[in-house]
């Protein structure tokens, strides 16, 4: 690639932790969308699609509600791999007085946050086919526009940072986006709190209404409980052992020996419809919180463009500069090592089979398993991403000291403990419910625990088979796996709970089975741990740059 540079920054020999922190706000701004959209579209689609097919009763075949939900949650992935790669790659060439990223950011930033914003908005309309076309519409323009500017804030930090001082400058912008993150997982109780200041009472008390799984809004008793209404000739007095259990659970029909002999009463509106929590103000104030972000960002580099190391360099590429495929029968590494690259990869497309399919069901497991809504099922999604963050500096000393393979086996196993527990205290301490919510709250804080020790040791891994001269190609097979399985997960996963009548504690079932056949394959790996007296200086900066 050449490269003509006019002008060089000088960043400075030490860290601006302020004005680095400054930049993570675009990032912050993207990772509190991504959070709210997975968290509450899965739900916003599955009550549509129910009401559209009769409850799944007009789908052919092997096709479900939860197998279509899910893969209209890999749009976002599949967008990801087609676009994300060529809009960052146009503005490495774009010239301007805003430079070379700022331009997509200011533009499709607040377009993205528009879009966002209709996704609830299309999803009030009275006729369903008509709502279910307008949602589809604006979160395609959603994922499109999140592609474009994605690439460019992630690609603000190296512009402005030395390469020697961007370890400690990634981990500031991936605190940021963890802030994104927690004020996404929490913003459904801020925008409660908001609508009631304002004075939208209605609204208000929609979002914290009780619900049934489809988010249908429940009438309540004088106590807050559903009202229940008996079936075939039932009466409280016969079902008096099954009541609270059913009035507890997520459940909105209670079946006996096949006979259905009471249901939770829904709440009709005067056009006689079951009415739907509208959650349009949680994506509005998610929408303002990350256009205020943008705004951080544009005072910021109307400051400190002086500081940006690429403004001044032009970047031609010529067709020799593009980077040749190199298959990996032809790498020039031993056949063993070719076997443990193999063998890593595919165990990385189980495992991220297995943690991609939680994000898009996890708030209607909650909803349906535990009768909790989404605005608070999110907080305990966020006690998860806590656990895994705070994880993250001790599974890196635990990969130095007892190896990373190792600590990845150790988290497989961990986890797979914890979903198994999980599903048999479930199962069979059905009669107590605050224990099954201890066990659930333990295997949230554990399992952050070992994804961390996972995640943070699987890339370092596969970059130290190929070496210092295949970084390049090792961090594309390493994506190609981790990408692949983030649009296969969520489908299989979808297919798996679609298969056992829509009961989403199959989840947990699917994941447990990847996550322990990815185990099981990666322990055949033999090769990508570094011995102490090698210099990993140049895997640590390629692990930073691959996250980048």
């Amino acid at each position: 690639m050449s490269k003509k540079q006019t002008k060089k920054a000088d960043g400075g020999e030490k860290l601006n932790y302020g004005r680095t922190a400054l930049i993570g706000f675009g990032f912050m701004g993207c990772m509190l969308m991504w959070s709210v959209y997975n968290s509450y579209v899965p739900v916003i689609f599955r009550a549509k699609l129910t009401e559209l097919t009769g409850g799944g009763a007009s789908l052919p075949g092997f096709i479900s509600i939860a197998l279509i939900v899910n893969a209209i949650m890999t749009i976002d992935n599949i967008f990801g791999v087609i676009f994300q790669p060529y809009f960052g790659k146009r503005s490495d060439r774009t010239k301007s007085k805003w430079g070379k990223r700022m331009p997509y950011i200011i533009v499709c930033l607040p377009l993205c946050a528009v879009f966002f914003s209709l996704i609830p908005v299309a999803a009030i309309v009275k006729s369903t086919v008509l709502s279910i076309i307008l949602m589809m519409t604006v979160i395609i323009f959603f994922n499109f526009t999140m592609s474009v500017w994605r690439s460019p804030v992630v690609s603000l930090m190296p512009d402005f940072t030395p390469s020697h001082l961007q370890s400690d400058a990634n981990a500031v912008i991936n605190i940021l986006g963890g802030i994104g993150q927690m004020i996404g997982f929490v913003v459904g109780t801020i925008a409660t709190a908001v609508v009631g200041l304002l004075g939208f009472t209605s609204m208000q008390e929609a979002l914290k209404a009780k619900t049934n799984s489809l988010g249908q809004i429940l009438a309540v008793d004088a106590d807050g409980n559903p009202i229940i209404e008996f079936l075939n000739g039932a009466t409280a007095e016969s079902l008096s052992d099954k009541l609270e259990n059913f009035i507890a659970s997520g459940r909105d029909v209670l079946t006996v020996d096949g006979v259905d002999v009471a249901k939770k009463v829904i709440e009709i509106d005067a056009q006689g419809n079951p009415t739907y929590v509208n959650y349009t103000p949680i994506f509005l104030v998610s929408a303002v919180i990350a256009v205020l972000c943008l705004v951080v960002l544009i005072v910021f580099y109307k400051k400190n463009k002086q500081y940006d190391l690429s403004k001044d360099v032009v970047i031609e590429e010529t067709k020799e500069d593009k980077p040749k495929k190199i298959k990996i029968k032809d790498l020039p590494i031993t056949k063993e090592e070719k076997r443990s690259l193999i063998i890593m990869l595919a165990s990385l497309f189980l495992i991220n089979n297995a943690t991609e399919a939680i994000v898009p069901n996890f708030t209607n497991f909650a909803l349906d398993t535990l009768n909790v809504k989404p605005i608070y099922s999110t907080l305990m999604m966020a006690v998860f991403a806590v656990s895994l963050a705070l994880f993250g500096l001790p599974a890196g000393a635990m990969g130095r000291k007892i190896g990373r393979k190792k600590t990845i086996m150790l988290g497989l196993g961990v986890i797979v403990a914890m979903f198994a527990v999980y599903l048999t205290v479930s199962q069979v301490f059905t009669t107590s419910k605050t224990f099954v919510w201890i066990v659930l709250w333990i295997a949230l804080v554990v399992g952050g625990a070992a994804v961390g020790c996972i995640n943070i040791n699987t890339l370092p891994l596969v970059l130290a088979i190929g070496g210092r001269d295949y970084v390049g190609t090792f961090t594309g097979y390493y994506y190609t796996a981790t990408f692949s399985a983030a649009i296969t997960g969520p489908i299989l996963c979808g297919l798996v709970i679609g298969l056992f009548n829509e009961d989403y504690n199959y989840m947990f079932l699917f994941c447990a089975i990847f996550f322990a056949i990815g185990l099981a394959v990666i322990s055949q790996v033999k090769h990508g741990e570094v011995s102490k007296d090698e210099d990993t200086t140049w895997l640590k900066e390629a692990v930073e740059n691959a996250e980048d």
